[in-house]
């Protein structure tokens, strides 16, 4: 089943207004949701959401045509690209980034590329500030990342442990007062260290909208010269 769903938002600057109307279509593959969401409508974010485990390849470009058609703009007038580069399901992620390079490159529009990890930590719905996310890498293992929030960093967030691949038994702790995230948690939970102040929430996938929110904030922040966008499978032979 696909979801349609808006996300409003209020009481911004001039400039931040200015911002939030540059049309950005964001994409998100790697795991078994698969998500499409623009920005720059009517002060929102509408994102096009269903979760399948097999059959991106076919849903995603259908789901960029109705995510269009909702909101009567054509493919020409996006202005923005911005894409979940992994890591996760190694088949995911090269649908995802293959389309998001060649509508980019159609258009002749930039291309922004963020990670998984982020995505979902943008996606946690708490006021808590550190966030430990970690995808389910299959092979006994987890893709992670510590990160917190920073307003004064490009994206929104700062890693307090780059991304890397593990066992669930060497993962960190979950401190108090951080919320771990994703089907790592899911998979694994009940093996791992958690402290009593820690909160998980079960069941999160990373989502386009999330991809857009931060795409937003890097093209606020100025920065301009944006890096090549490529997959971050981390090891050769992912989950598919």
């Amino acid at each position: 089943m696909q979801f349609l769903v808006v996300c409003m938002r209020r009481n911004n600057s001039r400039r931040e207004y200015f911002l939030l109307s540059m049309k950005i279509l964001g994409i998100d593959t790697v795991t078994h949701a698969c998500s499409v969401a623009l920005s720059g409508v009517d002060d929102s974010i509408i994102e096009r959401y269903k979760v399948e485990p097999k059959g991106h390849s076919d849903s995603l470009l259908k789901m960029i045509e109705a995510l269009l058609d909702d909101v009567a703009i054509r493919i020409e007038d996006l202005e923005v690209v911005a894409v979940d580069t992994g890591p996760g399901s190694f088949t995911g992620i090269r649908i995802g980034v293959a389309a998001a390079q060649g509508i980019a490159l159609a258009l002749k529009v930039p291309i922004i590329g963020i990670s998984s990890l982020e995505v979902l930590a943008e996606g946690v719905d708490s006021q808590i500030n550190a966030v430990l996310p970690a995808i389910d890498a299959r092979m006994g293992e987890l893709f992670w990342g510590r990160l917190s929030r920073d307003s004064g960093s490009v994206s929104g967030w700062v890693w307090r442990n780059q991304p890397t691949i593990s066992r669930p038994s060497l993962m960190p702790t979950l401190e108090d007062k951080e919320i771990g995230v994703g089907s790592g948690w899911d998979e694994y939970s009940e093996s791992m260290s958690v402290s009593p102040k820690s909160e998980i929430q079960f069941g999160i996938f990373p989502r386009a909208r999330s991809v857009a929110t931060i795409a937003e904030r890097v093209i606020a922040s100025g920065e301009s010269n944006y890096p090549v966008v490529y997959p971050q499978y981390v090891r050769n032979n992912v989950y598919s």
